[in-house]
C-alpha cells in the first residue's frame, strides 16, 4: 500500500463512482478498478460493496476513509514543513551575543528577522566576548555574535560590520569643544579600560593607539563591560574608548567625540561551527549584513 493507492480510493468514496473517480485522477477506469481490488485485498477488508449501479462505503469503508484522509493531508503537511524548513523558514536558532551587542546591532536585527521568520523561535545566551567560541563548541549557541578574539580561529564566520573606537568623556571635560581629538593630548587623561581576560582585543588596541601617540594610558580602573564604562565616565571617573557603533546610547552627561588619524579597526562578525551551514542559519546572516550596512553604512 502506497499513497497512490489511498488517493485513488479517496477519489472514488467520495465520488461513489469509478467513472468519475477515472475522470478525477486522469486514469483509466480499469486500472483504477484494479488498484481498489489490491488495496483490499492487502487489507483483508472490503471497503466498498459494488453492483451495476451503486458503489457503496462498507462499514470499514468509512472508517478508512477518514484514517486515510488524514493520512494525506499529514504527508502534504510534511512537504511543505520540509519546503519552509528548506527555506529557512521555521525551526529554532539559539544566537549568542556579547554586551554592547545587546543595546545596538542586535535589537533591528532580530526585529527584522523575526519580522521575516515569523515561525522560527529564536533563542538568546549571552556570554562574554570572549566566551563565544566556546559556546558554539559546546553547542549552547548555533551562531554568536563575535570579535576577533582567541579562540575563533576554529570558527567559520562571515564579518557583517566594521567599527572603530572612539572617545566617550564628560560633558563638563575641557576636550567637549573640540571637533575631534587628537590621542597625543590625552597624555595626562585617566582612562576607564576593558579588563584583558574578558575584552583582550579592546585592551590591546587602546595600549596599541595609546603607544603610538607616545605615551601609556593612566588607568583609572578596569571594567568588562562597555555600558559600565560609559556609566564611568558619566560620573567624571575618567575617558573612555567605546566603538563608534554606540553613539545612539544617551547618557546623561557623556559625549562622544571621534579620534583623529587613523584607528584600528574592530570587526564584528558572526560565527558558527556548522560544516555546511542550513538555510535556518544563512538567513539569519544574510539579515544581520542588511540590516548592519542600513545601520552602519561603509
Amino acid at each position: 500500500m502506497d499513497l497512490r493507492h489511498l488517493r485513488y480510493f479517496i477519489a472514488v468514496a467520495e465520488n461513489l463512482s469509478f467513472t468519475r473517480a477515472a475522470e478525477r485522477l486522469h486514469i483509466a477506469q480499469p486500472p483504477l478498478s484494479l488498484q481498489i481490488r489490491q488495496l483490499e485485498e492487502e487489507l483483508g477488508v472490503t471497503l466498498l460493496h459494488r453492483t451495476r449501479r451503486i458503489v457503496e462505503l462498507s462499514d470499514a469503508g468509512r472508517i478508512f476513509l477518514e484514517q486515510a484522509r488524514q493520512i494525506i493531508r499529514a504527508t502534504q503537511s510534511a512537504v511543505v514543513q520540509a519546503q519552509r524548513a528548506q527555506r529557512g523558514e521555521i525551526g529554532q536558532l539559539a544566537v549568542g551575543f556579547f554586551e554592547h551587542m545587546s543595546y545596538t546591532l542586535l535589537p533591528p536585527v532580530l526585529s527584522a528577522y523575526r519580522e521575516r521568520f515569523p515561525s522560527v523561535d529564536v533563542k538568546l545566551r549571552w556570554f562574554p566576548v570572549i566566551g563565544q567560541a566556546d559556546a558554539l563548541a559546546r553547542g549552547d549557541v548555533d551562531i554568536s555574535f563575535m570579535r576577533a578574539v582567541p579562540g575563533i580561529e576554529e570558527v567559520q564566520r562571515q564579518t557583517i560590520l566594521t567599527d572603530k573606537l572612539m572617545l566617550a568623556l564628560p560633558a563638563t571635560h575641557p576636550f567637549a569643544a573640540r571637533n575631534k581629538i587628537a590621542l597625543r593630548t590625552c597624555a595626562d587623561e585617566r582612562f576607564i579600560m576593558y579588563v584583558p581576560n574578558l575584552a583582550p582585543d579592546f585592551h590591546n588596541m587602546i595600549i596599541g593607539m595609546c603607544a603610538n601617540a607616545g605615551f601609556m594610558p593612566q588607568i583609572a580602573l578596569e571594567v568588562g563591560q562597555v555600558y559600565t564604562a560609559l556609566g564611568l565616565v558619566s560620573s567624571g571617573a575618567g575617558l573612555a574608548f567605546v566603538p563608534t557603533s554606540v553613539k545612539g546610547v544617551k547618557f546623561n552627561g557623556v559625549i562622544y567625540k571621534p579620534i583623529t588619524g587613523r584607528t584600528p579597526k574592530i570587526e564584528v562578525m558572526l560565527g558558527w561551527r556548522q560544516r555546511i551551514p542550513s538555510p535556518l542559519l544563512m538567513a539569519f546572516v544574510e539579515t544581520a549584513k542588511l540590516v548592519a550596512q542600513a545601520a552602519h553604512p561603509t
